[in-house]
């Protein structure tokens, strides 16, 4: 049996209607099947430098950390400059081990919601996720492009809940597909 262990933010806790649910925790265990475990200490709202506080909740024993931050870090008032989330993702690889890595970007929020794109900019998205590119690229891990899989979507509005920045059935359909396509590619 092959331990997954997600590690991020809201997006990974599923969050829907103000509250953390289990729904891609579930959602991932149902596509990988009994031969995986997957365990989940993300944590909404999380930058990386949360993530640095709470990477001793990893088990050692985990086979692979699929490790999701960079939406939070890259928001215009509570994130975090774009070398400090550099840093903070090299940390987290250094510590967790780059082999048992898979990286996913910043997530693309609905670009139709003016409410939530008050805080983020393109130029601001691709920044933060060329650095979680590169990152990947340096390392040899491989990445989840949610800033290139997302934008290209038809109807983007309808992945997304009325805050534009969090998934709907639909989008959170979508993420769990990229996991798990990437978890069994590894």
């Amino acid at each position: 049996m092959k331990n997954i262990t997600l590690f991020g933010d809201s997006l990974f806790n599923g969050y829907r209607n103000g509250r953390d649910t289990n729904l891609i925790t579930a959602g991932l265990q149902k596509a990988l099947g009994s031969n995986f475990h997957v365990t989940n200490f993300s944590q909404s709202g999380a930058t990386t430098a949360d993530g640095l506080m709470r990477l001793p909740l990893i088990d050692d024993d985990a086979d692979l950390v699929v490790l999701e931050f960079g939406t939070n870090d890259s928001a215009a008032t509570w994130g975090l400059p774009s070398n400090l989330y550099a840093q903070n993702l090299q940390k987290m690889i250094t510590t967790i081990g780059a082999s048992r890595i898979i990286l996913v970007g910043p997530a693309y929020p609905n670009p139709r919601n003016k409410t939530i794109m008050q805080y983020y900019t393109q130029e601001t998205l691709d920044r933060y996720n060329k650095v979680a590119q590169q990152a990947a690229l340096e390392h040899n891990i491989p990445f989840i492009d949610l800033i290139a899989d997302f934008s290209k979507l038809p109807q983007i509005e309808s992945y997304y809940q009325t805050d534009g920045q969090h998934f709907s059935d639909l989008g959170n359909e979508v993420l769990i597909n990229l996991v798990a396509s990437a978890i069994k590619e590894k």
